[in-house]
């Protein structure tokens, strides 16, 4: 951005943590981040979100991710295929509805969310050109409230209903697996109530980039978000 006057801006925020779930081969009720130290884990392709969120977990509950334990030799694609074949892999991370499906076929179990040991990280935003939004305005915000009917949709409504209406867009995997994946997004906030995004969340990222070495140096938050719409679509609906 350095030099630029018209360049691109977030102006929306539409997920409030990290979507991932680790995903083990034995059910794990009394589950704990300290017991993943020594285990193979396929974390995903360097510079990932998935993984530098993962790393950040583990290395929060003292979990040394500087060995070839924390793999991410794997293109993202291809890790669940792998964990699937490859047993000397004792744990992965897949977002939902694969989760929900991987564990329906009886092949491995959901152990823990990534993105509720996290806390909140603006995962997925909406930017556009600054020029842009000058001229559509009224787009963009039409854009959000959509997305945010979206979501008073999914909250109104029970996972079977939802899941019914989310069916043609998930043509590979069942109904159950789509409800279940909402209930699991659902139980962690995954899904963010406002548009706005805030300054803590988008520092925390920067943070988990930092320890994950891929950050030289900070971004400035006023500079990179632009919360004028979603301010104000938040306070038209009073959230």
């Amino acid at each position: 951005m350095e030099g630029q006057r018209d360049y691109p801006v977030i102006f929306g925020q539409l997920t409030a943590c990290d979507g991932s779930f680790l995903v083990g081969r034995n059910p794990e009720p009394d589950f704990d981040w300290a017991n993943l130290d020594g285990k193979h884990i396929l974390a995903g392709r360097p510079g990932g979100v998935p993984a530098m969120t993962l790393q950040w977990v583990l290395n929060q509950h003292g979990v040394s991710t500087d060995t070839p334990n924390f793999d991410t030799s794997v293109a993202f694609d291809a890790m669940v295929g792998t964990f699937d074949t490859d047993k000397s892999i004792d744990y992965t991370t897949m977002f939902e509805p694969t989760a929900s499906d991987y564990v329906a076929s009886g092949k491995g179990y959901i152990v823990a969310s990534v993105g509720e040991a996290s806390g909140e990280v603006p995962y997925t935003a909406f930017s556009a050109q600054k020029s842009w939004l000058e001229k559509h305005n009224d787009t963009a915000q039409a854009f959000l409230r959509a997305v945010l009917r979206g979501y008073k949709y999914m909250t109104e409504n029970t996972p079977e209903t939802v899941a019914a209406a989310l069916a043609d867009s998930f043509i590979d995997t069942s109904e159950q697996s789509i409800a279940a994946a909402i209930k699991s997004y659902l139980a962690i906030n995954a899904w963010s109530k406002t548009p706005v995004m805030s300054e803590t969340s988008f520092n925390h990222l920067q943070e988990i980039m930092e320890n994950a070495g891929t950050l030289s140096e900070r971004a400035d938050y006023n500079a990179a978000v632009d919360n004028t719409i979603a301010k104000k679509l938040a306070e038209q609906l009073g959230i």
